[in-house]
């Protein structure tokens, strides 16, 4: 996947998190917006990683890994799953079928196993 059509996924997932909680860039400003946009580019360098090493439990173990400090600082782990939904929907998108999919998939087995924890833990 080339690192354009990358940070397009990357602005399109940002600006979909910002439209749909404009209480954010109350909250945390233009700072936040870019660190949304940092945390994406971070989930792509986790999911290339995994997908290069054909092991999608390193990038589960990255999402519970980032839920861990994103829940301690009062975030939910709601937000991470609509997180990773939105990246879905962006790859979905795309006509980069092999490595979508494997991303996508991955995504989807991070937010089961997210949802899974969050449930024995409620």
């Amino acid at each position: 996947m080339n690192q354009t059509l990358i940070n397009s996924i990357i602005e399109e997932v940002t600006d979909g998190i910002y439209k749909d909680y404009p209480i954010l860039l109350e909250k945390y400003g233009e700072r936040g917006r870019q660190k949304c946009k940092e945390d994406n580019e971070h989930h792509i360098k986790y999911l290339q990683t995994a997908a290069s090493m054909d092991e999608e439990k390193y990038f589960i173990d990255y999402a519970h890994w980032l839920n861990g400090i994103l829940t301690s600082r009062g975030m939910r782990t709601e937000h991470l799953i609509d997180n990773f939904n939105r990246l879905i929907g962006a790859f979905e998108k795309t006509n980069d079928n092999q490595s979508a999919r494997a991303f996508i998939n991955m995504l989807e087995r991070a937010n089961a196993s997210l949802s899974e924890n969050a449930i024995l833990n409620d």
